[in-house]
């Protein structure tokens, strides 16, 4: 399709979207459309006539009121048209030494490697289905990068909206009723308005609580990467297209400041001395119980054995599981499978990652995985 034929498409499309209806037609020549939201009628060309010269100010009137109406720079509402498949994500680096849309060149390049990288973990750690390779693999087919824009320094992306190829579940899989691409999107989204907000908490950071809401080492060299020195602020800016619904949960605006900088910088160094490694069986002790009053959860503090050394963890459970643990007595000697993180320094720290089994007996273990 030719521009026209794209803006005419999208413009239904987006009308439909806002509840408007198509309230009188005239065959071949054009249609009007009422938005009762804003008593707006909007008159638009006949798709035999898209093409014909008269048709480009029938369009661009159409979305001069339209944006209007809504609120939306002229220019941005209809490249937002131009591109109704796609979600755009954009990615603003600001602060005194940012020069008015110019970078230096070797951090341009690491910021779009990290920013690249970002939007692939992401992906990585949202698909987990059959076939993930392939799925991963059709949803970067989709990521493109757009001409840079001037503003401080802005990166460009578009997300198209592809959905999985066919013989691949992957969208059942997610009992989503969106596409495979708006799907990931909106986990990125979500993954960093969360970092935003823990990182901001004023609670102690242990690797595991990093860890646990998407800070590892790979996150933070790519944010670094992305979030220049020069910068003193970074914005997500998600413009999500109006063909799939966008769930509430899911934000369109991220900000990172110059402390959030300092903060990740601080956690990658904390994360360069931890490990992940697995254990099966490991000997444990149940040592004590306790759920605070504020607290959604329960804990469950455990002494693992490793090595002829002892180290205490504790493990949050929901109430029954809770239950379950606390009708076995303290102290008594128990298995557990786990994926343990071990933080070295003056003193070794172990925090337990993720917990895959506990066995209580020889014909009782509790599957952590169902």
């Amino acid at each position: 399709m030719n521009t026209n034929e794209i803006i005419l498409s999208s413009l239904k499309g987006y009308l439909a979207s806002c509840g408007a209806e198509e309230k009188t037609t005239i065959p071949d020549r054009f249609s009007v459309w009422y938005d009762r939201a804003h008593s707006l009628e909007v008159i638009l060309p006949a798709e035999e006539l898209v093409n014909h010269s008269q048709s480009d100010e029938m369009l661009t009137e159409a979305i001069f009121n339209l944006s209007k109406a809504y609120g939306f720079s002229f220019d941005i509402f209809r490249k937002k048209l131009l591109h109704d498949d796609s979600d755009i994500l954009q990615v603003r680096s600001s602060g005194k030494n940012v020069n008015h849309g110019s970078i230096n060149f070797s951090e341009g390049l690491s910021a779009l490697n990290g920013l690249y990288e970002i939007i692939k973990a992401s992906a990585n750690a949202a698909i987990n289905v059959k076939g993930k390779k392939k799925a991963v693999h059709h949803y970067l087919s989709g990521v493109n990068m757009l001409a840079p824009k001037a503003g401080s320094f802005i990166y460009t992306v578009e997300l198209q909206l592809l959905d999985t190829e066919e013989g691949n579940n992957a969208s059942n899989a997610f009992k989503q009723e969106v596409s495979l691409s708006r799907y990931v999107n909106s986990n990125l989204a979500i993954v960093l308005a969360r970092i935003s907000e823990k990182i901001n908490l004023n609670e102690h950071k242990s690797p595991a609580k990093l860890l646990s809401f998407g800070v590892n080492s790979s996150f933070c060299n790519n944010f670094l990467n992305l979030f220049s020195k020069s910068a003193d602020q970074l914005e997500f800016v998600f413009d999500w297209s109006f063909r799939e619904e966008v769930y509430e949960n899911v934000p369109s605006k991220v900000i990172f400041n110059a402390n959030d900088r300092e903060k990740i910088e601080q956690y990658k160094n904390l994360l360069k001395k931890s490990h992940v490694k697995k254990y099966k069986d490991l000997p444990a002790y149940i040592e004590k119980y306790s759920w605070p009053i504020e607290d959604e959860c329960g804990r469950v503090y455990l002494r693992l054995l490793i090595n002829d050394r002892s180290y205490s963890c504790y493990i949050e459970v929901d109430s029954k599981l809770y239950e379950t643990l606390k009708a076995e007595h303290a102290k008594k000697q128990i298995a557990v499978t786990c994926e343990l993180l071990i933080t070295s320094g003056v003193k070794t720290a172990v925090d337990i990652f993720k917990m895959h089994s506990i066995k209580l007996s020889e014909n009782f273990e509790i599957d952590f995985s169902l």
